[in-house]
């Protein structure tokens, strides 16, 4: 068949059933199967019906030391009477879950018993008045909880902070709390030693910022609190000079080492605010004993620990430094 033909063939029933759907009979049928439809459809609904809806439960006030290590269920099926039209409202979208308050008193482990009129009230307030409850499955639930071993652990900043130019931290970030106390199985706290924020990511910063960080979260492990304050400080910084004394570490006390100099200028930036206030304490330059015995050249390379965060960019007259040793 060729394609004009096929199109002909194709366009000819085509207008066959279109004239056979609009004609005036068929029209009429259709009109009046929808009515007895629609009819029949409000019928239904004002006619009373059951059915079993399926309602998650969540739990309320558990102290964060405990945990429930096992549950009968963790939903409950409740079997329910009301007109269709009422029933509509009851779909898995809009279905709250109903929430268990376990305010009372624990032991190091034990079980809770929700019973079944609990559950039923807590039920009559997620379901429209007009409902009634005939069954709800498991008819109690039973709870079994333990209480969880507990560590102090620091918070620790996890981020990029990179300050604009000629900026410098006027004081220490501080993370409020700075530790919290976490809660798990006594194997899985034994591998954490700190608990990390969100990452913070700050590019040219020029000004303080205090923000609310969420911890990030530890399988099995729960926080005291989730989230902690963190607070920055920054300011303009100046360049200054100071002399810094030798420091020798890990020195027997039948030993006296001299070093030459005993003492170094050190160039650095420091915050506007503590350009006057600047000690000896703040920068820490020394030398090991230890490298000494391993290196004894008569010369060693100095140390340079900075104990402060308002100074920056230290740099050191002199990076080696000669030393005698002499006994007591």
């Amino acid at each position: 068949m060729s394609e004009n033909r096929m199109k002909a063939f194709v366009g000819h029933y085509l207008t066959k059933l279109k004239t056979f759907f609009f004609s005036k009979n068929v029209l009429s049928f259709l009109v009046f199967l929808v009515l007895s439809f629609l009819f029949w459809f409000i019928n239904t609904l004002d006619k009373e019906r059951q059915v079993t809806l399926t309602i998650p439960v969540r739990y309320n006030q558990l102290p964060h030391e405990m945990d429930i290590t096992n549950a009968n269920s963790s939903v409950v099926q409740v079997t329910v009477k009301d007109k269709g039209l009422n029933l509509l409202n009851y779909s898995e979208a809009t279905l709250s879950p109903i929430t268990i308050d376990l305010n009372r008193n624990f032991y190091s482990r034990g079980k809770i018993v929700v019973t079944n009129s609990e559950l039923k009230a807590k039920l009559s307030v997620a379901l429209l008045s007009s409902t009634s409850i005939l069954s709800v499955k498991p008819d109690s639930l039973l709870l079994v909880y333990e209480r969880l071993s507990a560590k102090k652990l620091p918070v620790q900043l996890e981020g990029k902070i990179d300050l604009a130019q000629q900026y410098v931290l006027s004081d220490k970030i501080t993370i409020v709390p700075d530790s919290i106390l976490v809660y798990g199985s006594a194997r899985d706290l034994a591998r954490l030693n700190t608990v990390n924020t969100e990452p913070l990511q700050l590019k040219e910063l020029d000004e303080d910022v205090e923000k609310t960080l969420h911890l990030q979260r530890i399988p099995r492990i729960r926080f005291s609190v989730n989230d902690v304050k963190v607070n920055i400080h920054t300011e303009m910084f100046t360049e200054k000079e100071l002399v810094f004394p030798v420091r020798v570490l890990n020195c027997p006390p039948d030993l006296t080492i001299r070093t030459f100099p005993s003492q170094i200028k050190l160039k650095f930036n420091v915050g506007l605010s503590h350009f006057k206030t600047v000690s000896v304490d703040d920068v820490t330059i020394e030398i090991d004993y230890q490298k000494i015995l391993k290196n004894n050249t008569g010369k060693q390379k100095i140390n340079i620990k900075n104990n402060v965060s308002y100074i920056s960019n230290i740099r050191p007259e002199i990076t080696d430094i000669e030393y005698i040793i002499e006994r007591k």
